[in-house]
């Protein structure tokens, strides 16, 4: 279809789709119309040409009421994540040649130390993976950082719960999955909330710990929400915090859930830290220790160029769980020529406490209708 073409309706896309996949489309639409509920399908779209692609439907009924006045919802061409999937399928007779591919798969996904150039808000970003310790413990652990088209930045990092062909497959179903989700211009508990039902739909039940959180540069504003995952960490004139939020479920748990967020208007020459478990967890030490070590290195490291920054740390700060580890080194460019001079107060607001901790010798913290973060 030509990209410039006019959206295909639903109830006018039978005609398109294989034959097998027509009852999809009509349980599909029998769910929005007849039943007022959300529902997704999974069809399989034929070209003017006759090739095939994969095409992944979310739809949601817009009620008044309990009038129906409108459908919406998106369609993502999953075509490439589909003939993944029969790739990884076709190695499973063969264990070596399966752990082999899985884990060049991965490492082409979420390379070691990719170079981002893509412009992300204005930002400076540096972004880490570290294997696990053995070769066949190919873990899902993931990172992403997305330039949004109204301007803002998406950053995100997640972790599928286990190692192997199942894990790598799930990573890159949520990976892509929140990138195309992204792109809706919505929040990141809304975000939150729609990759956990596509968690709960993946195949194999994965569950999975992650956070999304998206900045505004044109206020400073950076909202976020996790699902079960560590906090994120902000560096801000040589002092490391813990950034409190609300506590949600890890994704792929619950049908339903919701995920609150939290809000924090970052300054320039701000450093924040995105990273996953494997990279402060260590066995027999409470997560608060662990976490309390990671502010004391980002302390000792400064806030160097992101790049040195995240060598760094990924070099000073190890867990001892064999696990893989992603890194994301975010900085907010200090005030120059061409840059915007400052990004307000500092203010911490949003849903949930929205606190700012520092889990060391001393505390930092804010209220959410206050006016800044002070020291307490």
């Amino acid at each position: 279809m030509d990209p410039d073409a006019p959206p295909v309706p639903l109830a006018r896309l039978g005609a398109r789709l294989h034959p097998e996949d027509v009852p999809l489309l009509e349980g599909l639409l029998a769910s929005l119309v007849e039943g007022r509920r959300g529902d997704r399908a999974l069809v399989r779209a034929i070209r003017a040409d006759g090739g095939v692609r994969h095409v992944r439907i979310a739809a949601e009924p817009l009620l008044s009421g309990a009038v129906l006045v409108g459908l919406t919802g998106v369609y993502q061409d999953v075509s490439a994540q589909h003939h993944n999937e029969l790739a990884l399928s076709a190695a499973h007779e063969d264990a070596t040649a399966r752990a082999l591919f899985v884990l060049r798969l991965q490492r082409a996904i979420v390379p070691e130390a990719p170079s981002v150039t893509e412009p992300a808000g204005g930002l400076d970003i540096a972004a880490r993976y570290r294997p696990a310790a053995q070769d066949y413990l190919v873990g899902g652990d993931w990172y992403d950082v997305l330039a949004l088209p109204d301007g803002r930045a998406m950053l995100a990092v997640g972790d599928i719960a286990g190692h192997g062909i199942d894990a790598a497959t799930s990573m890159v179903v949520l990976r892509n999955a929140l990138r195309g989700l992204a792109v809706t211009g919505a929040d990141p508990g809304a975000l939150m909330a729609w990759l956990n039902e596509v968690t709960l739909g993946t195949r194999g039940g994965p569950t999975a710990t992650a956070v999304c959180a998206v900045y505004d540069p044109r206020t400073g504003s950076l909202r976020w929400a996790g699902a079960g995952h560590p906090p994120l960490m902000l560096l801000r004139e040589g002092r490391a915090a813990v950034l409190e939020a609300p506590h949600n479920i890890l994704l792929g748990a619950v049908a339903g859930a919701g995920y609150e967020e939290a809000e924090l208007r970052l300054r320039p020459g701000d450093t924040l830290l995105l990273y996953t478990d494997g990279f402060v967890e260590r066995r027999h030490v409470a997560m608060e220790r662990s976490l309390a070590a990671l502010r004391r290195a980002a302390e000792r490291v400064g806030a160097g160029p992101v790049e040195t920054m995240a060598d760094e740390l990924l070099s000073q700060v190890t867990g001892d769980t064999d696990d893989d580890t992603s890194l994301v080194v975010v900085r907010v460019p200090r005030a120059g020529p061409g840059r915007a001079s400052g990004h307000g107060s500092g203010r911490v607001s949003g849903h949930g406490s929205g606190r700012v901790s520092d889990h060391g010798s001393g505390r930092v913290s804010g209220r959410a209708s206050g006016s800044g973060v002070r020291e307490a």
